[in-house]
């Protein structure tokens, strides 16, 4: 049973029309759709931060959710429009790694790709599937149409290697990357909780080296150091942060998605 709530993910920005064009078209088909405004301000084809805000959200919403993610740099070409179903959820995207994290740890129920031309706007811009193809499987999805109908099965998905820490030499260190800058200024990275865990449980054991910088430890919260000190902690979603108490680390370390981190327990080299 479908939920009616549709939530949307995109890097359109809170200005001009395709926002509403998108919504305009949802609800000239589903009119009692229960829309959610998850982000629209996505970096301009940043897929690997849109993957990590769509993963952020999937234990969040109820069963028979419709997400629809929109950071499609490759709009127009082969590429393919996908719709996945997991967690009891169905996610519309461009296939294109945008579903990386959704399937992370997740195994998908079923895959579709989209491409019943029955379902999908008359006219078909190259340059704006989110509005002539998604929303409408999305609407279709919605008012409990037969996912079978929007298109073949398919066995796989693009997925991005940005979610995968890289062990170095066998020594149980680690080395990632900063996969998102959240609107405080935290860094969000690539290291999973389980995975250092797996490699020494201690969080005070643990150095991580970000820009030059070098934190000992790994915090419980931000209110365990001092105001302006720089600290990592494990974040809600289980990946491990850089932040400044109150403050802003990326601004502080003039650091981004796809910045370097290491981490080693003490008395390991990298």
């Amino acid at each position: 049973m479908r939920s009616g709530i549709l939530t949307l993910t995109t890097d359109f920005g809170t200005q001009g029309p395709y926002v509403a064009a998108v919504k305009g078209i949802v609800l000239g088909l589903a009119p009692k759709t229960v829309l959610v405004d998850v982000t629209h301000t996505i970096a301009p084809q940043n897929v690997l931060e849109g993957a990590f805000v769509l993963g952020s959200i999937v234990g969040t919403f109820p069963p028979g959710t419709i997400h629809l993610g929109v950071i499609d740099p490759g709009v127009g070409t082969e590429r393919r429009i996908i719709a996945v179903e997991v967690a009891d959820q169905w996610f519309i995207a461009p296939d294109n790694g945008l579903l990386t994290c959704v399937v992370r740890d997740r195994e998908p129920t079923e895959i579709r790709h989209v491409v019943n031309p029955s379902i999908r706007r008359e006219h078909v811009s190259s340059t704006f599937h989110g509005r002539d193809i998604m929303a409408p499987a999305a609407a279709f999805l919605l008012g409990g149409g037969d996912p079978a109908e929007l298109g073949p099965r398919l066995d796989k998905i693009v997925r991005l290697s940005n979610f995968t820490a890289t062990s170095v030499n066998g020594s149980g260190a680690l080395v990632g990357e900063v996969v998102f800058r959240d609107s405080f200024g935290n860094l969000i990275t690539n290291l999973s909780k389980n995975e250092m865990m797996s490699r020494g449980s201690d969080p005070l054991d643990w150095v991580v080296e970000i820009a030059g910088e070098r934190i000992e430890g790994i915090c419980r919260t931000y209110g365990e150091r001092l105001l302006g000190s720089l600290i990592a902690l494990y974040g809600s979603e289980g990946w491990l942060e850089i932040a400044v108490v109150n403050g802003d680390a990326a601004r502080a370390l003039t650091a981004g998605p796809g910045m370097s981190v290491w981490a080693k327990r003490r008395g390991y080299a990298l």
